[in-house]
């Protein structure tokens, strides 16, 4: 009988494009039992502009407070139906730094939860997704 290693992969995408960070994040939240949560989100996320990707880059600052970048993406004006990365262009990206030291993928996992809580009628879904530059 042959034992077969089963990788987690977990699928976190729809209105994301995919980055590493975001990877990151979705791996903590499987190993916190935050997944559902973080898919909930998600969900919230994407019921609304359809056309607008965002990419989240997470990364400590130059004194080692965590911090999260989101940066949304529109398709391009001669693409009539976005189908890759290179479909989209940057828009525009908004930063979040946390006030002291603290865990970075824990700090991006609450954001991205925080962001998907009652969205699209937050404040920070309209300052990321919503509102132009």
């Amino acid at each position: 009988m042959k034992i077969q290693n089963y990788q987690n992969q977990t699928s976190f995408q729809a209105k994301f494009l995919h980055s590493e960070s975001l990877k990151l994040i979705a791996d903590y939240a499987v190993e916190h039992n935050k997944f559902n949560r973080l898919n909930a989100a998600r969900k919230n996320i994407d019921k609304s502009y359809l056309q607008r990707r965002i990419r989240v880059d997470i990364y400590k600052t130059d004194d080692g407070r965590p911090a999260i970048c989101f940066s949304r993406f529109v398709p391009k004006d001669e693409v009539l139906a976005a189908k890759s990365g290179n479909d989209y262009t940057m828009d525009k990206t908004v930063v979040y730094e946390a006030g002291e030291k603290g865990n970075l993928l824990k700090f991006a996992l609450e954001k991205i939860i925080k962001l998907g809580n009652n969205a699209p009628h937050n404040n920070m879904f309209h300052k990321i997704v919503v509102t132009k530059k």
